[in-house]
């Protein structure tokens, strides 16, 4: 059984995974950071292949995943003020990871450099909420800087229009966000904490994904919601 980690708040996504199959692991409720961000995932853990950092105030969370990965917790304590909220905040999309290299863990980093890990380091230290991972070698992100940083590199990338994605206390979220890829025996899934197809860009989206062989599934049929990611493992 596939495991996926997401935040609690949001019940009917965890009900609609399960019934998918998934074995849902829920985020802890970290009052160091600011309200909105307290349960997001993305800001909890990073998996990259047989390794998961996980914050080192997270101790239930990595007892749920160590398991199946080898648990590293981060050196640093989390912190409600940026950049201490986003110390495992990184896309890893393939072998690359892209992510402020200044606000990045040091665990994290170490390990990249010690296996083989292109890092790429733009100004957004939300660069996991800021990007949808389509495939090893595509995202989906509305960041300028994201996407002129990526811009000589081999990943393709479908620079989108900014909103349309409900945070609640903020202005609006990431499209990282509302959404998680699951990779199974090769076949792609991009899940979507709402419907996709209420997005301004789902065109484009659709015609993207599909160009990069990955399936598109909404787990509901109400507007996009950025719940801090959806995290496959």
């Amino acid at each position: 059984m596939n495991n996926v980690i997401l935040s609690g708040e949001y019940p009917e996504y965890a009900e609609r995974l399960s019934q998918l199959g998934y074995h849902v692991i829920f985020t802890e409720e970290l009052p160091q950071l600011i309200e909105y961000e307290r349960s997001h995932a993305d800001l909890q853990c990073l998996i990259t292949e047989g390794t998961a950092f996980v914050l080192k105030e997270c101790t239930h969370l990595a007892e749920q995943l160590k398991s199946s990965y080898h648990v590293v917790f981060t050196d640093n304590d989390v912190g409600g003020k940026y950049p201490a909220n986003v110390r495992l905040n990184a896309a890893v999309v393939g072998k690359t990871v892209i992510a402020n290299m200044k606000a990045l863990d040091m665990q994290v980093v170490r390990y990249c450099e010690n296996h083989g890990y292109r890092m790429i380091h733009v100004n957004q230290g939300y660069a996991k909420c800021s990007c949808a991972i389509v495939s090893d070698n595509a995202i989906i992100t509305a960041d300028n800087g994201i996407y002129n940083s990526l811009e000589e590199t081999n990943i393709d990338v479908l620079k989108i229009r900014q909103g349309r994605v409900r945070l609640d206390g903020a202005e609006y979220g990431f499209i990282g966000g509302a959404s998680g890829l699951d990779i199974h025996h090769n076949n792609r899934t991009l899940y979507f904490a709402g419907d996709i197809q209420t997005h301004t860009d789902y065109q484009q989206i659709r015609q993207f994904c599909e160009k990069h062989q990955t399936q598109i599934v909404s787990l509901t049929d109400s507007e996009l919601v950025d719940i801090g990611g959806i995290l496959f493992c």
